[in-house]
């Protein structure tokens, strides 16, 4: 078969693809990557900074070998064939091979550093081998392209136009269609088929063009005999590459640098959701790309080092009027947008969306205008354009490592994450002083053209000696909250806040924007729940592990009982242990008790890399589709069941409201396929999953004694019978779940990646009434029941509350206190009704 020269057009949709590509991998290898490594923001930043240093020295390497030991189009093949053949690998190697390192390590005797050391060099390497192969596709990709030195500015600009566009596509398709849709295996398998499909016809269909009359720029042509051989005259090479070199670095540094801090104010103000900071990803490429299409429009004639200055000016003033917008982003964006309505969609799609507008997008258009700019600056003719993108490509991604770096392990434990972004403005006047200097050429310049060094001055004081800037989740502006302490750490930002109304009014504590633990009655008595249901069942318990501390509710109960020798607890923001004494009558001081350790960190990583053992493994994670998804998988239900000492249980709670019915069913589904003695509680608007290896059975005088013979607590009622009534399902009732509810695993994640329609508060009614109508009969777990008939009236009085409590989240709280008074009277012996209708404004 003749092969053709390889067109144009191919190649922008080569570029295109390989940019979808690219994100697929990104998004997903990043995911799978904190599964087993955290879900934190450390964890997170040494990842990206991995896949940076294997993209930028991917791009030095191979920019420099185009055209030498390979025809640029054998290269540009074989690089999307590695990188296809390490894609279809990679799902394997991430979520099977390094979570295999752990369990070959584990009962070694070795000391723990070194396997996690170990742990976290090969899945970087693993990281940074990809990276290194994808780092060569838009020099040698450019090389194919620009075959001559006409229009070289505006033709780079297209191409990393198109890179990013397919970036910014790839993104979102990720996170918002294909994981759920297929799968986090197939989306990855979808990646590394558009790369060998798109390599192919380079090997098959197509030659290396040979002269540049083959490319189809009639109007743009050069003859042989007239080509440059240059663009640049030799004395202006120098400073030209100065300015290409300064600027690229300090916009790689700056951008990637901020985005550790925006993330990080954005969690403090957004619905924490994947779908979010989707969005807000992909609008920090979207305006790579606006700011290199507008480049390749106009940026032809403006091809100089006062062009790079003044880009570094423009940057540092949109980062300060950035910063001004967020600091009041509630009181600006999110307040007129939503009101008082729980609007959704504006919360997690359009909010999201309007915020990175106006704060991020004008810095990375200007960083996306820059990046072909630093490129045209350092190409001196078309025959260097692959190694010379290479070089601005390693300069722009040493920045873009040395920027999330000092965000995240120095100005933002130091001086908070809004001070942080203040920061970044005065890398951005010193490149601009730097560059003045250099365009003078050694003459004193005068006093305006200092003024970049004198602001670079001025803000590094302000930046040194300002106190930190406060960044509070929207609730707190709105309700005009009194700040009774705020900190600021690497993983997160916890405020303590009391309502309006004095000393005596309630308070409340926020991890970003997530209640650490409800106010409400409810809320107390399920997180209670979770803590003491598995010793009233009889579990013989010394050693327990508590995955999230919050302000210790769930800690302090299962501390009341004595037997316990040893707590650890995970939590990803360990200084909320200092927010504990704030609730000491809820939690009894548990942040003093001798037997707790407090351990930072990712509660399903600690599971992954112990090897210790306990009798309970007690979780009371935030929502699963706030965040904790993986702690809803089977996955994780796998790890706390390969920890478990014999006999050992898992307690953990469920919520009823922000799931579909499907999703919520797929959760008690998934634990019950893990604890073939699963069993789900109702604290009256949340549920409790208790699990154990085998079906279980509760004798109900142990159970009796186990309970009156618990220190008793004033803040939760723990009547034999009420405590029994509240149980809903047994392992029986669980197995019968109609076969189209699906197993939520990390390969399926229901719950991380949900349907919008999770937030409509009909689906909290739709769980508690099928909860209600499908009871399991109490005689299933529990055995020598001295008076059944009183049971079954603590069961009917239990039935009625539900639906009371259904009714009230109709709006109907007349209903409710209808409901209890009906129940008081079908079971009199409850004390709990009497207080609840009192509670709920009944007399």
């Amino acid at each position: 078969m003749t092969k053709r020269s390889l067109p144009v057009n191919y190649i922008f949709i080569l570029v295109f693809l390989s940019g979808f590509s690219f994100l697929v991998y990104e998004v997903s290898w990043f995911r799978l990557l904190s599964l087993v490594l955290g879900a934190t923001v450390s964890a997170s930043t040494i990842v990206l900074v991995a896949f940076m240093a294997g993209f930028g020295l991917g791009a030095w390497y191979w920019g420099k070998t185009a055209g030498l030991r390979f025809t640029p189009i054998h290269l540009l093949s074989g690089l999307l064939l590695s990188i296809g053949v390490i894609g279809f690998l990679s799902h394997y190697l991430l979520s099977q091979g390094i979570p295999g390192l752990y369990t070959l390590f584990a009962g070694s005797g070795i000391s723990a550093s070194i396997p996690e050391l170990i742990v976290w060099i090969v899945a970087l390497i693993l990281l940074l081998i990809p990276a290194f192969f994808m780092g060569g596709i838009l020099p040698v990709a450019s090389g194919l392209l620009i075959r001559n030195n006409s229009k070289i500015a505006s033709l780079l600009g297209h191409v990393y136009a198109w890179e990013t566009i397919g970036s910014t596509l790839g993104g979102l398709a990720t996170g918002f269609f294909l994981i759920r849709a297929f799968g986090q295996q197939n989306t990855v398998f979808i990646a590394a088929g558009i790369n060998i499909l798109t390599a192919l016809p380079l090997l098959l269909w197509f030659t290396q063009p040979k002269t540049i009359e083959e490319y189809p720029f009639e109007s743009e042509k050069l003859s042989s005999s007239k080509k440059q051989v240059t663009i640049w005259p030799i004395s202006d090479q120098s400073l030209n590459r100065y300015a290409a070199v300064l600027g690229t670095f300090i916009f790689g540094f700056t951008v990637i640098g901020l985005q550790v801090a925006w993330f990080r104010i954005f969690r403090i103000y957004m619905t924490n959701t994947s779908y979010t900071f989707s969005l807000i990803a992909s609008m920090v490429i979207l305006g790579l790309f606006s700011g290199s299409l507008y480049f390749s429009a106009k940026g032809e004639k403006r091809v100089n080092p006062k062009t790079m200055l003044n880009l570094l000016l423009i940057t540092a003033g949109v980062v300060f009027i950035g910063f001004g917008i967020l600091i009041k982003l509630p009181e600006l964006i999110m307040f007129p947008l939503t009101g008082d309505k729980d609007a959704y969609f504006l919360r997690i799609i359009v909010i999201p969306i309007i915020s990175a507008l106006l704060v991020i997008l004008p810095v990375t258009f200007l960083s996306g205008y820059a990046f072909p700019l630093a490129c045209s600056l350092y190409t001196s003719s078309y025959n260097e354009v692959s190694r010379s993108i290479g070089r601005i490509l390693l300069f722009n991604t040493a920045g873009s490592i040395l920027g999330p770096l000092l965000t995240a392990f120095l100005l933002i434990p130091l001086k908070g994450a809004g001070l942080s972004v203040v920061f970044y403005m005065i890398p951005q006047l010193v490149a601009a002083f730097m560059l003045t200097v250099k365009l003078n050429q050694g003459k004193t310049p005068g006093f305006l053209k200092i003024l970049p060094g004198i602001g670079a001055a001025l803000l590094l004081m302000i930046f040194i000696f300002s106190p930190k800037t406060r960044i509070l989740p929207p609730s707190f502006t709105r309700f005009d909250r009194e700040i009774i302490e705020y900190r600021e750490t690497t993983e997160g930002t916890w405020v303590v806040g009391r309502e309006p109304g004095g000393k005596g009014a309630a308070l409340s504590t926020y991890v970003n924007n997530s209640a650490v633990i409800g106010s409400s009655y409810d809320a107390i008595k399920v997180v209670k729940m979770v803590g003491h249901l598995p010793f009233y069942t009889g579990l013989q318990c010394k050693n327990v592990l508590v995955v999230g501390f919050g302000i210790g509710v769930t800690t302090s109960a299962i501390a009341s009982h004595p037997e316990v020798e040893r707590i650890d607890c995970i939590e990803l923001v360990a200084g909320l242990k200092d927010a504990a004494h704030y609730y000491s009558g809820l939690n009894n001081n548990i942040q003093n008790d001798r037997r707790l350790k407090i351990i930072e960190g990712d509660g399903r990583h600690y599971l992954q890399a112990t090897a210790k053992k306990y009798d309970l493994i007690s979780s009371d994670p935030t929502h699963p589709i706030l965040g904790s998804g993986s702690l809803y998988a089977k996955e994780y239900f796998e790890l706390c069941k390969s920890r478990l000492n014999p006999g050992g249980m898992v307690s953990q709670y469920l919520p009823l409201h922000k799931l579909l019915p499907d999703d919520f069913l797929g959760i008690i589904k998934t634990f019950y396929s893990v604890f073939p003695g699963a069993t789900v509680w109702l604290g009256q608007s949340h549920a409790v999953l208790l699990g154990a290896g085998e079906p279980f059975k509760v004798d109900f005088e142990d159970w009796t004694k186990n309970i009156t013979g618990s220190v008793k607590d004033p803040y939760f009622y723990n009547n034999p019978y009420h405590l029994a009534a509240c149980l809903i399902l047994d392992s029986n009732a669980i197995a019968a779940f109609p076969e189209y509810i699906r197993i939520n695993t990390d390969n399926k994640p229901l719950t991380e990646f949900f349907r919008l329609s999770s937030f409509d508060n009909g689906n909290m009614i739709l769980n508690l009434n099928f909860l209600d109508e499908n009871r399991t009969h109490t005689g299933s777990l529990f055995t020598n029941i001295p008076d059944s008939l009183m049971l079954q009236r603590f069961v009917n009085g239990n039935k009625l509350f539900a639906r009371g409590v259904a009714a009230d989240l109709e709006g109907n709280r007349r209903e409710l206190i209808a409901k209890l008074r009906e129940a008081s009277q079908v079971n009199p012996e409850n004390e709990e009704y009497p207080f609840l209708i009192k509670f709920y404004g009944g007399r």
